[in-house]
């Protein structure tokens, strides 16, 4: 077990750490946290059995609160990439997949253009893994699916256990579709969604549209009618497509604004600011 804690004159991966573990330039979002954190981890700065800087450190390594951290911490921990034992610190888990590992990068880098092809793959898989759900599922699944919506709506103001909650649903309906490769595809679509759940459950209609919809798949699942679960999936990946895609486009805004406000500096000058003085 490796302790990542920078000490003077320790330079194995010193200068990758500081390079990525810098103060984020404005408010952040625990996005930019995870990003960086995952880049450590593909780029194996930091290795499975790895224990992470603590949670003060990380905070003023980046010049964010506590919280920010904890808030991404967590999120590491739901997709299965960190390990937290209280007590003794987070660490590195070992990687239980080569897709995942490509999963959660590809998720980091998520844009307009590979998101449609995220829609694709989860419409494909997922909408069948509701309809195989509906034909073959247990009798007492369908009743465990409505539980896990009135669950949900019950944790609408927490966004970790949503998350959990969501997660074990769409688990559910694969593993009832009875393969495992879905089952597999299907977790590891899971953690792609899960990287940048936490900015889409900010959107105010997220949590009532999210419950709304699963509510749907889940009673189409509980009719036994195959067609209509595969139509209540597609729906609900369709709209929470669209939610993230909201979540994008205000991140390019923001990232944009920065040069633009740069540019019309220079534009001032040039009209006559004070570099034009010194002609």
């Amino acid at each position: 077990m490796r302790s990542l804690e920078v000490r003077a004159g320790d330079t194995d991966g010193q200068s990758a750490s500081e390079q990525l573990l810098r103060p984020l330039g404005r408010a952040t979002l625990p996005q930019e946290i995870v990003a960086a954190i995952a880049e450590l981890i593909m780029r194996r700065v930091w290795r499975p059995g790895d224990r992470i800087p603590p949670e003060k450190e990380l905070a003023a390594r980046f010049n964010v609160g506590r919280s920010t951290i904890r808030e991404a911490i967590k999120s590491l921990v739901i997709v299965g990439v960190i390990d937290s034992r209280p007590g003794d610190g987070s660490f590195i888990r070992e990687s239980q997949s080569a897709l995942l590992s490509g999963a959660f990068q590809w998720g980091m880098l998520l844009t307009e253009r590979n998101l449609s092809d995220l829609v694709d793959m989860r419409v494909l898989i997922e909408g069948e893994c509701a309809a195989r759900a509906a034909t073959f599922g247990s009798p007492d699944m369908a009743p465990r699916l409505v539980r896990m919506v009135e669950r949900m709506q019950g944790e609408r103001y927490r966004p970790q256990e949503f998350m959990q909650l969501d997660n074990e649903f769409h688990a559910e309906i694969a593993t009832a579709a009875r393969n495992a490769l879905y089952l597999s595809v299907s977790n590891t679509i899971q953690s792609l969604v899960s990287v940048w759940y936490i900015g889409t459950f900010r959107l105010e209609p997220t949590k009532a549209a999210t419950i709304a919809e699963h509510s749907a798949i889940a009673s189409a699942i509980q009719a036994g009618d195959a067609l209509g679960a595969r139509e209540a999936m597609r729906r609900h990946v369709v709209l929470a497509a669209q939610r993230l895609q909201k979540v994008l486009n205000e991140e390019n805004v923001d990232q944009a604004a920065p040069a633009r406000r740069g540019k019309a500096r220079r534009g001032r000058v040039g009209r006559g600011g004070p570099a034009d003085t010194c002609a």
